[in-house]
């Protein structure tokens, strides 16, 4: 479970600090010209891919509830974040195939989240509409037990005239 929270916290802030990331490890690991060009382009994707994946995640009850993330997005958020910090190393003739391996798991993690916030929505939209059908069956509301007495508060309001 520890995990599973550190990950929910983790969520709004890895989406500046691993943007961050690239432009630091571009600064110390000697990427190129082209390189940084490059990752003008990318750090703000990253960053709203971050955000838009970050949300979806967040937007689930059962992750609101529990203020922790499931095991699956446990799973592929590490290797997402993984494969960015490893791309921040830019180890020749090795880069282009973590940002592929980054951009399918990117793609992987966005998609299972939004399968996972739809299931999950459906679930709990299904057991509200099967509670009002059950509210709405004949005898479901019917008449109280005559054994019962009103425990009510009344209030009476008198009301007198000056002219009386």
């Amino acid at each position: 479970m520890i995990l599973r929270r550190a990950f929910y916290w983790w969520l709004f802030p890895s989406a500046v600090i691993l943007p961050a990331w690239l432009l630091v490890g571009w600064a110390i690991f000697g990427g190129g010209g082209w390189t940084f060009l490059g990752l003008l382009i990318a750090c703000p994707v990253l960053f709203i891919a971050m955000l838009v994946i970050g949300g979806i995640v967040r937007a689930r009850r059962s992750v609101r509830d529990a203020k922790a993330v499931s095991w699956y997005d446990v799973g592929l958020l590490a290797a997402w974040h993984l494969s960015i910090i490893a791309f921040g190393f830019f180890i020749a003739g090795v880069s282009g195939w973590i940002a592929v391996l980054g951009i399918l798991l990117g793609l992987a993690t966005f998609w299972v989240s939004l399968w996972e916030l739809l299931v999950e929505t459906r679930e709990r939209v299904q057991q509200t509409f099967d509670a009002y059908e059950r509210a709405a069956q004949p005898g479901a509301m019917g008449r109280p037990d005559p054994g019962v007495v009103d425990g009510g508060e009344y209030i009476v309001i008198e009301e007198r005239r000056d002219d009386e």
